[in-house]
């Protein structure tokens, strides 16, 4: 039984190694992209695809920066390259991924999964490649076949949440950049989680506040004067009512005469002389 566990483990590791070295550098598709959100379930066992949860990862680095699992990844943008020592194209890939973690230290978290059989040099490539990122073994490939890994290297963006967002299959010309804007376009989407509900139910309380401070009725005499709007009445636009001045009645035949001035008129009848 030994013996047939044995071949059996071997052709298994063979048929991997073949179908990833085949596609070692992978096609000239496009990366595959989602939008914010996800799918929101569980996906421990894989595929890893755009727009789902990343399937369960866990793995012990062999240059020392401890264990990286799916969780520890949670709440920062993840880049997980699945890689090998014998594949051309990531003696490319790693100083341009290197770059990457260091312009955004502290907020993208890279990982470097190696698919070799055996982990002799692993560590040894990834110091000469300029890594300083964690490097992990990926012990009889069981990270790689659940997160099904053809291509070499394959390189999976994962945002704030563990969602998968974007996916490339090799690594050629123009790669870095384009990973460069998605690693931008995810820093620029609010953060996920508890934090931001926290956030709203601190802004609840000042809203309650400003509501019932502006509820309150005030006097009547505290508005200005001339205001057009009656007090306590609606915005209708009404004006207020007013007394208008009395009207000045016109001059005419018997107009109020002026002082020391006889009104100007038809002169009396003559008186008669007494007579004699």
């Amino acid at each position: 039984m030994a013996w047939f566990r044995t071949r059996t483990s071997a052709a298994v590791g063979l048929s991997f190694l073949l179908a990833v070295t085949a596609a070692c550098g992978g096609s000239s598709k496009p990366a595959a992209t989602a939008g914010a959100g996800g799918s929101g379930e569980s996906n421990d066992k894989g595929p890893a695809e755009v727009g789902k949860a990343a399937p369960d990862l866990s793995i012990q680095t062999v240059n020392g920066k401890g264990q990286v699992t799916r969780d520890s990844l949670q709440g920062k943008v993840a880049i997980v390259d699945f890689w090998a020592t014998w594949c051309g194209p990531c003696k490319q890939s790693f100083p341009k991924l290197e770059e990457l973690a260091k312009q955004n230290q502290g907020k993208v978290q890279v990982v470097g999964i190696s698919v070799d059989d055996k982990s002799d040099g692993v560590a040894d490539f990834a110091k000469s490649n300029g890594a300083t990122f964690p490097i992990g073994w990926d012990d009889g490939h069981a990270i790689a076949n659940r997160w099904k890994v053809d291509s070499m290297p394959t390189t999976y963006i994962l945002d704030s949440s563990g969602t998968v967002r974007y996916i490339h299959a090799g690594y050629h010309d123009g790669e870095a950049d384009a990973i460069a804007k998605e690693l931008a376009t995810l820093a620029a989407e609010p953060a996920s989680g508890k934090g931001k509900t926290d956030v709203a139910a601190s802004d609840k309380p000042a809203t309650d506040k400003a509501a019932s401070d502006s509820s309150g009725d005030k006097p009547a005499g505290d508005k200005p004067a001339g205001d057009k709007t009656a007090a306590g009445g609606d915005d209708s636009g009404d004006k207020t009512e007013e007394t208008p001045p009395p009207k000045k009645k016109p001059a005419g035949k018997g107009g109020k005469k002026t002082p020391g001035k006889k009104p100007a008129g038809k002169p009396g009848p003559k008186k008669k002389p007494a007579a004699q």
